[in-house]
C-alpha cells in the first residue's frame, strides 16, 4: 500500500516540478513577467474582461432564475446541491499498468477522456482568442448597442469619421452593416431571454423561433466587433505603460476607436470565414426547425470540424490583429509583415504559444470537470462556479495578453531577453 501511495504522488509532483522548471527557464519568461507587471499597475487589464464575464454570468442565472419559477416542477432546472465527481479508474490502476501502452489504454477508457477533449477544445479557441478576441461581451454588447447608436460621448462620430477616412468609398456600406449588427444586438437579450425560449418550448413552430437565428447570427457579429474594440483598447493600455505614456480614458478611447478603422479590415476576413464556416450553417438548421436530424448533424458538425478550424485559423494568422493597431498597414502589407515576423521569431512565439496553451488549457479542463461534479451550470454550486471562472479566467487572458503585446515589442526591438528592458 505504501509503495502505491507513493506511485499516486509521483505523477502530479513531477508535474508541479516540470510547471515550475518550465516557466523558470523558457525563452519568454521576461515578457510573461511583464504581463504580471502591467496587471499591477493598470488594474483594468483585468477588470474589463472581469466585469464582461460576470455580467454573462448574471444573465444566465437570472434566465435560470426565471425558468425556475415559471415551468412546470419536472422542467425546472435543478437548484439542488449535486456533487457527483467520479475518481478516474487510472489513479487507482496505476500500480497494475507495465507499460505506456497498459496505461494509455487505461487513460483513454475513462469517461475523463472526453472530458479532456471538450477542455481541449476551449483551450484551443481561448488561445485563438488571445490574438483575435479575448472577452465574452454579451450581454453587454446590447448596452453599447445603445450607446453607439445615440452617439455617446462623441465615439460614433469618431467611428465613422475613421471609417471614412480609411475605407473609402467602403466606409459607407461597413458602417450600415455596424447600424444593422448592433440593432440585432439589442434585440438579442430580449429574443434569447424568456421570451423566445418560452415561445420555443409552447409552439415551436412560430416563425419567431426560425428568424431569431438569423438575428442571433448578426448580434454575434456586433458582439465580435465590440470584442475587437475592447481588445485593441486592452492592446493599447499595455502600450502606454511599455512606453510609459500619459494618457485619459477618453483619450484612449478614441485611439482605440481610431486604431479599430485598421483592425476592422481583419476582423472582416475573420467575420467572413466564421460566418462561413459556423453561422450560415446554423442559420440553415434552425430553418429547418422540423428536421432534428438535421440540426443535430450540424451542431455536430459545428463542433468537431469548424470550430477547431476556425481557432487554428486565428492561430496561424496570430500577429495580424496586433500588427494592424501598431503600424495601420493595408491588408496585404500587414499579411507580408506577419510571414516576416513568424519568420524572425518563430522560436519564440511557438514558446509563448506553449506555454499559454498549458494554462488555457488547465483552466479550461478544471472548469469542466467542476461542472461535471456540480450536475451542470443550473445547480447551485454550478451557478456560484459560473461567477468565480470569468473571474480567474478574466485574470488568466489578461496576463497573457499583456505578455503578447511585450513580447511582440520585445522581439521588435531586439530586446527578448533583457530584464530590465521597461523601466516603469
Amino acid at each position: 500500500m505504501s509503495a502505491i501511495f507513493h506511485r499516486q504522488w509521483l505523477l502530479p509532483l513531477g508535474v508541479l516540478l516540470g510547471y515550475a522548471l518550465l516557466m523558470g527557464t523558457n525563452v519568454v519568461r521576461h515578457a510573461l513577467l511583464d504581463g504580471l507587471r502591467a496587471i499591477r499597475r493598470y488594474h483594468r487589464l483585468w477588470a474589463i474582461p472581469a466585469g464582461l464575464g460576470v455580467a454573462y454570468a448574471l444573465f444566465n442565472a437570472a434566465l435560470t432564475l426565471y425558468f425556475y419559477t415559471v415551468l412546470p416542477i419536472e422542467q425546472q432546472p435543478a437548484f439542488g446541491w449535486k456533487l457527483s465527481w467520479a475518481i478516474p479508474p487510472w489513479t487507482s490502476q496505476l500500480s497494475e499498468t507495465h507499460s505506456l501502452r497498459d496505461w494509455l489504454s487505461v487513460f483513454l477508457a475513462d469517461p475523463h477522456w472526453q472530458l479532456a477533449r471538450e477542455a481541449g477544445l476551449d483551450g484551443l479557441e481561448s488561445l485563438a482568442g488571445l490574438f483575435n478576441n479575448v472577452v465574452t461581451t454579451f450581454p453587454l454588447s446590447a448596452i453599447a448597442a445603445i450607446l453607439l447608436l445615440f452617439n455617446w460621448e462623441g465615439h460614433h462620430r469618431t467611428l465613422r469619421n475613421a471609417l471614412r477616412k480609411r475605407m473609402g468609398r467602403w466606409a459607407s456600406l461597413v458602417h450600415a452593416g455596424i447600424i444593422a449588427c448592433a440593432i440585432a444586438a439589442i434585440l438579442k437579450p430580449v429574443l434569447f431571454g424568456p421570451s423566445l425560449i418560452y415561445l420555443s418550448r409552447v409552439a415551436p413552430r412560430l416563425s419567431l423561433v426560425k428568424w431569431a437565428a438569423l438575428i442571433d447570427w448578426l448580434s454575434s457579429l456586433f458582439q465580435y466587433l465590440f470584442g475587437v474594440g475592447v481588445q485593441v483598447y486592452l492592446i493599447l493600455l499595455v502600450y502606454t505603460w511599455l512606453r510609459g505614456i500619459a494618457w485619459t480614458p477618453v483619450h484612449l478611447m478614441d485611439l482605440a476607436i481610431r486604431r479599430f478603422s485598421f483592425v476592422v479590415k481583419w476582423a472582416a476576413v475573420v467575420m467572413a470565414f466564421s460566418s462561413l464556416l459556423i453561422d450560415l450553417p446554423r442559420v440553415s438548421a434552425f430553418f429547418r426547425f422540423d428536421d432534428p436530424l438535421f440540426l443535430n448533424h450540424t451542431l455536430a458538425y459545428t463542433d468537431h470540424v469548424a470550430r477547431p478550424l476556425l481557432a487554428l485559423f486565428l492561430i496561424f494568422f496570430c500577429t495580424m490583429q496586433i500588427t494592424l493597431t501598431f503600424h495601420s498597414e493595408t491588408l496585404q502589407k500587414a499579411v507580408a509583415q506577419h510571414w516576416d515576423y513568424v519568420r524572425r521569431f518563430w522560436w519564440q512565439m511557438l514558446w509563448f504559444m506553449l506555454i499559454a496553451a498549458i494554462h488555457l488549457f488547465g483552466l479550461a479542463l478544471l472548469n469542466r470537470w467542476l461542472l461535471l461534479g456540480f450536475g451542470g451550470d443550473t445547480t447551485s454550486a454550478g451557478l456560484i462556479w459560473s461567477f468565480i471562472h470569468p473571474l480567474v479566467a478574466a485574470f488568466l487572458a489578461a496576463w497573457l495578453l499583456a505578455s503578447w503585446v511585450s513580447l511582440y515589442k520585445r522581439c521588435e526591438t531586439g530586446r527578448v531577453q533583457a530584464p530590465d528592458w521597461i523601466p516603469f
